[in-house]
């Protein structure tokens, strides 16, 4: 009698995780991105904060950044991970050219619209002398590496510079929220980014 009770529990069991499994392979492809908007922006400077400390620590000195920004929305349930990767060009007419691009993953999306940023540090701006207007931005995102959605601006450049990628010579210059002294603001709304390199236990 005891085994015959182990038996159905573990079918039951069985059955339970393969309907688990069937419910989350239909979620996974109900889900849906749709990126609504790309943005470069040059009116963002370092913020000030009020604190207090044993030793006197300097402010910023509200230098200018170059924040990129996708606007997104997030359908179909809660996303486990997805990759974006954000890029950007600089005018070749006007300025040398420079290309940048990073990729950042974040964790544990839920539902409903989304904003992520990348920014370019004040020293690469002050060096290359850029404003947004000489930029023009793109982003990618990928689930389980499959795109799902994409969008690019092309007033300096044409249509679909962005489709084949970025050349070779791209710069990792590109910091994400969590690298920067903007972490801190609205920090219940930022995305999680996931952690890597962590130590085996």
């Amino acid at each position: 009698m005891k085994l015959y009770k182990k038996i159905k529990i573990a079918i039951f069991m069985a059955a339970g995780l393969i309907g688990f499994a069937v419910s989350s392979v239909i979620a996974d492809q109900d889900v849906k991105i749709t990126i609504k908007e790309v943005k470069a922006e040059d009116t963002v400077y370092t913020p000030y904060y009020e604190i207090q400390t044993e030793q006197d620590h300097k402010q910023g000195a509200a230098q200018k950044w170059i924040r990129l920004g996708v606007y997104f929305t997030t359908e179909g349930g809660w996303i486990d991970e997805i990759d974006v990767t954000q890029m950007a060009m600089l005018d070749c007419d006007s300025k040398s050219c420079l290309a940048l691009a990073e990729t950042v993953h974040y964790i544990n999306i839920e539902p409903g619209d989304h904003v992520v940023y990348v920014y370019l540090h004040p020293s690469y701006v002050k060096r290359y002398q850029i404003d947004a207007f000489d930029l023009d931005s793109a982003a990618v995102i990928h689930i389980d590496g499959k795109q799902v959605a994409a969008m690019e601006t092309s007033r300096r450049f044409e249509e679909g510079w962005s489709k084949g990628g970025m050349p070779s010579t791209a710069k990792s210059y590109l910091l994400n929220h969590a690298e920067t002294p903007f972490w801190f603001i609205n920090y219940d709304f930022k995305e999680i980014i996931k952690r890597t390199n962590l130590p085996v236990e």
